[in-house]
């Protein structure tokens, strides 16, 4: 049997890689599912209320986002939905941007049967009775009709009391109010205990699509709505989903788009192919000292039979080198020279230097006589420079 080449393997260990992080990456993302808040429209779980808000948005509705990493309600925002927000609530700043709004004349809609909505009913003077309604689902008025549809799946779980009186019950379970509308202002506030009307599960049923609706028809035809994130633990438009990244992070289409690509970067580093043998970097050379190089060309150049102009080479290069500090002129006579460099150096044994560069322009030096010029030559540089 013949042994698997190194591209099947290649192939079947990246298609191992691909199905165990698609699973991790379906097991992390129904975790991460299960902990978001319910009715946020980011959650594709039966009580998130994502389903909602992409069939308002067929519906022709404006579905604003967030602009700011602060609370606010986006500009021109026709109706306000704050669903099931998290406890502890609304804080006071808050509810002034909401009153605000709603006494310009802003429709604002609340639901919901959470600890959050107990602690916030309270600022408009309601509680939350978490008695089950018992009794025929009404309706108490006719506003909740268009279009019409019939009560009976909404499945309330808790009712309304409180002081307040001058609301108008829109439904009621027996004789308790379940959604209730009252006046603010310019403006008018519902606020209700029905949500699992809204959620992912509940538009599947009954005529609930009917009163989702007819709460989306107080924004008017096409008319802009604003759903409250931000007590969903959603910053500003960062989070919002409005930026690339946050698409890439929080939708099923964005994670599978960085796993292709993850996978597909391993590949393409598992499958590299160098074209030759490897050839090892050349290690830098150390570099010669004078004395090193003034021999070695000495010795070639003898090889070569080129003494006379090696030497000439040496006698220029002697005195350019050590009278440079000095600015001194190369070109002088070498007595005048040396006379010259010994005003800057006391020290300098000046009979020696004579001897050396007169040894230097001898025509007729040996072999051996011409790598001991050089090799002296050498050792003058090398004391010159210090």
């Amino acid at each position: 049997m013949a042994r698997p080449s190194r591209e099947t393997l290649l192939a079947l260990g990246l298609l191992l890689l691909l199905i165990t992080v698609t699973v991790l990456a379906a097991l992390a993302e129904s975790r991460e599912q299960a902990d978001l808040p319910d009715l946020a429209t980011f959650s594709s779980q039966p009580e998130g209320a994502r389903a909602l808000r992409l069939w308002l948005e067929e519906e022709g509705y404006d579905i604003r986002e967030p602009e700011s990493s602060t609370f606010e309600i986006p500009p021109a925002t026709d109706l306000a939905l704050v669903l099931e927000p998290d406890p502890p609530g609304i804080a006071e700043e808050e509810w002034a941007i909401l009153d605000e709004w709603v006494e310009d004349g802003g429709t604002l809609v609340f639901l919901g049967e959470g600890f959050g909505t107990a602690f916030s009913a309270s600022h408009y003077e309601l509680e939350i009775d978490y008695d089950r309604p018992e009794g025929e689902i009404t309706f108490a008025a006719p506003w909740l009709g268009s279009p019409p549809f019939s009560a009976g799946a909404v499945r309330p779980r808790a009712s309304l009391s409180g002081s307040r009186d001058d609301y108008v019950t829109l439904l009621a379970g027996g004789e308790k109010p379940l959604l209730v509308a009252f006046p603010r202002g310019e403006g008018l506030v519902v606020f209700g205990t029905l949500t699992y009307p809204l959620s992912n599960a509940g538009l599947k049923v009954g005529a609930n699509p009917a009163l989702a609706l007819n709460i989306a028809s107080l924004a008017g035809e096409g008319g802009a709505i604003w759903f409250d994130e931000w007590h969903h633990g959603v910053r500003g438009s960062t989070e919002a989903g409005g930026g690339l990244g946050q698409w890439l992070r929080r939708t099923p289409a964005g994670r599978a788009l960085l796993y292709s690509a993850a996978v597909l970067f391993v590949a393409l580093v598992l499958s590299g192919r160098r074209f030759g043998r490897p050839v090892p970097l050349s290690r830098p050379g150390r570099r010669r000292a004078p004395l090193e190089h003034i021999v070695a060309v000495a010795n070639l150049s003898r090889r070569a039979g080129h003494r006379q102009a090696v030497l000439r080479q040496y006698h220029g290069q002697l005195k350019r080198e050590l009278g440079r500090r000095y600015r001194l002129n190369p070109t002088l006579p070498d007595d005048e020279y040396v006379a010259e460099l010994a005003r800057f150096r006391p020290d300098l044994d000046t009979a020696a230097l004579a001897r050396l560069l007169g040894r230097l322009q001898t025509a007729d030096v040996s072999e051996g006589e011409m790598v001991t010029l050089a090799q002296q030559a050498a050792a003058w540089l090398h004391n010159g420079r210090r």
